[in-house]
């Protein structure tokens, strides 16, 4: 999930080359909707950190609880360093910004191995 549709879109078409089902929103309340109403059974979550009504990190707490063993991979512009200070973790990764298609795919990849995850027929990863 990403605001702006070019890193969304970008994101959607590498996973979706690799295999992966994708499922696109364009901030966290729509990400909340499409897992609670529309495509529940999702085995990983892509996130921008900086979105809209519901960021990232929001998205992340929401997920945590109601979601708790549902990999949350966290996209953002910021290096690593300052979101560390600033206390933000993802359970899985933080990807910085600019990424390439093969970061992107080796990043969802390790967070689907992660032994948190039970692991399902085909993986459905969502962009948002």
């Amino acid at each position: 999930m990403d605001d702006e549709p070019l890193v969304r879109r970008f994101a959607a078409r590498v996973l979706e080359t690799e295999g992966f089902l994708v499922s696109e929103a364009a901030d966290g309340v729509d990400a909340l909707r499409l897992l609670n109403e529309v495509v529940p059974d999702v085995d990983a979550v892509v996130s921008d950190i900086v979105m809209p009504r519901l960021n990232g990190v929001e998205l992340l707490q929401v997920l945590a609880s109601s979601h708790p063993r549902l990999p949350v991979l966290l996209m953002s512009g910021y290096a690593n360093l300052e979101l560390e200070q600033m206390g933000i973790a993802a359970p899985c990764a933080i990807l910085a910004k600019p990424f390439s298609p093969e970061r992107l795919v080796e990043e969802v990849r390790r967070c689907l191995r992660s032994d948190q995850v039970v692991p399902k027929a085909k993986k459905r990863a969502t962009p948002v």
